[in-house]
């Protein structure tokens, strides 16, 4: 089955000044939000929501609302604690197999995206997971039939390459992935000499979906991966999103000007990708990466 991470959707403190650090320091272009007909009780200000990317897809960056659940009549809050969309081609197939599993489904229509049928559900670890299918052309491209998350590459040459995803039993959530969303693992592709490798080799610490380490990366979380490593950031915990940007050099001088903490790992994970790691101003942890 054909699918795509079609957008990440990140909590943030302030969104305004969320939004400036992805625009001027990581250098992505304002998205234009395209609603339904029918909107639901959702956010319309600049100060609740941002999106960078185009058709709805990329990163959405939301103020977090306690009622947002209750005013549109879900089970699950989308704003709080941030999650991801995987665009897929049976989203009533998708749901009848999670409510069959015994998992709780928010099947909340198209409300927010113009041609989008959103549904929402926990994972084995309580990681929210959004899973939505197009309805209708204004939602943009659909899946093809053999694509396991292509690189959609936007407006100043970014993409979003992959959601790194906790889990305390990598096993468990592998089988949710591919029995109840009915996606198809991958192959990780190992840099030369990489310090992940005895993650890769014991099974039950890294997992991957998508092509070419692109993707959902399921991944136990370690406590001393950031000591082991020499980094200032642990990507093992917690969580993160990663960019695929044309220029990385560019931002880490931006991010040296501001004075910004990040860690360059350079090719230590995957092969042929350098990767620095940073947070944004709302504590998200943020993967940049770049071809080598």
């Amino acid at each position: 089955m054909g699918w795509f991470i079609h957008h990440v959707n990140i909590q943030a403190y302030d969104v305004l000044e969320s939004a400036a650090f992805y625009r001027d320091v990581i250098g992505l272009k304002d998205g234009v939000w395209a609603y339904p007909e029918v909107v639901g009780d959702v956010p319309v200000d600049p100060e609740r929501m941002a999106p960078f990317g185009s058709f709805n897809r990329g990163l959405h960056i939301v103020r977090a609302s306690q009622s947002f659940s209750r005013r549109n009549n879900l089970f699950h809050n989308p704003t709080i604690g941030g999650h991801f969309a995987v665009t897929t081609s049976d989203v009533e197939g998708v749901k009848a197999r999670l409510e069959g599993a015994g998992y709780i489904v928010s099947d909340a229509g198209v409300y927010a995206m113009a041609g989008m049928r959103q549904i929402y559900a926990y994972d084995p670890f309580q990681n929210l997971i959004e899973i939505n299918e197009a309805v209708d052309a204004s939602a943009g491209p659909a899946p093809r039939a053999d694509e396991a998350h292509d690189e959609h590459v936007e407006d100043g040459g970014w993409f979003l390459h992959h959601v790194n995803l906790p889990a305390h039993r990598v096993a468990d959530t592998v089988a949710y992935f591919r029995d109840l969303i009915g996606l198809e693992e991958g192959v990780w592709h190992t840099a030369d000499a990489s310090p992940v490798a005895d993650y890769v080799a014991s099974g039950d610490s890294l997992a991957i979906f998508g092509d070419d380490n692109r993707g959902i990366h399921v991944v136990k979380p370690s406590a001393d991966f950031a000591k082991r490593n020499g980094f200032h950031h642990n990507p093992t915990i917690g969580g993160h999103f990663a960019l695929t940007v044309p220029d990385l050099e560019a931002i880490t001088r931006r991010l040296d000007k501001l004075g910004a903490l990040y860690t360059d790992a350079g090719s230590y994970a995957m092969a042929g990708l350098r990767q620095v790691y940073v947070y944004d101003p709302s504590m998200n942890l943020v993967e940049l990466n770049s071809p080598v």
